[in-house]
């Protein structure tokens, strides 16, 4: 029994070992949101038409609806790891507007608002109404489409980059 309590007790202190060093190991890369900082963003977007009502010709307005997957290239915590469900609505010939909620592992969100001329693959937008850590946050950012990828009739994939910056009080 002797080599037994003392192998249980090699067995704890590995064991002990192991999740002090998973710990530490954590925290270290756990960040925190700084007040204010860049944005340098990059996305998948995977979005599908909604309605289309034809006006005339290859004119239409329409409703879309978007999921952004979001990385952040200088590994600031703002757009690290989150995702937004996007609306838009617009008219195909002129300026389309919509709404981005992104929502984080904690379950806090903040509010893109962005416009871009029809037809285009670049726009701006604005960042708001945020909750949790989120809260009171104000940004500025262009977006850019940066590579179209493969998608059936009436939806759309792409990688897309975000350049900006935000501040919350």
């Amino acid at each position: 029994m002797a080599g037994f309590s003392g192998s249980r007790k090699i067995l704890t202190l590995s064991l002990s070992g192991m999740v002090a060093a998973v710990s530490a190991t954590s925290a270290g890369w756990a960040q925190t949101l700084p007040k204010q900082g860049n944005i340098e963003a990059t996305y998948t977007a995977s979005g599908a038409d909604v309605r289309n009502i034809s006006v005339s010709g290859d004119d239409a307005v329409y409703l879309f609806e978007s999921t952004l997957l979001m990385t952040n290239n200088n590994k600031a915590p703002l757009m690290q790891n989150v995702t937004a469900r996007c609306v838009e609505a617009g008219f195909s010939a002129g300026t389309a507007t919509g709404y981005c909620v992104y929502s984080d592992k904690d379950g806090d969100k903040f509010v893109e608002a962005f416009t871009y001329q029809g037809g285009s693959t670049k726009g701006k937008g604005t960042l708001g109404s945020g909750t949790g850590k989120y809260k009171g946050i104000e940004g500025h950012f262009d977006w850019q489409q940066t590579l179209a990828l493969p998608s059936d009739k009436g939806t759309y994939n792409y990688v897309g980059k975000k350049t900006g910056s935000y501040r919350i009080p």
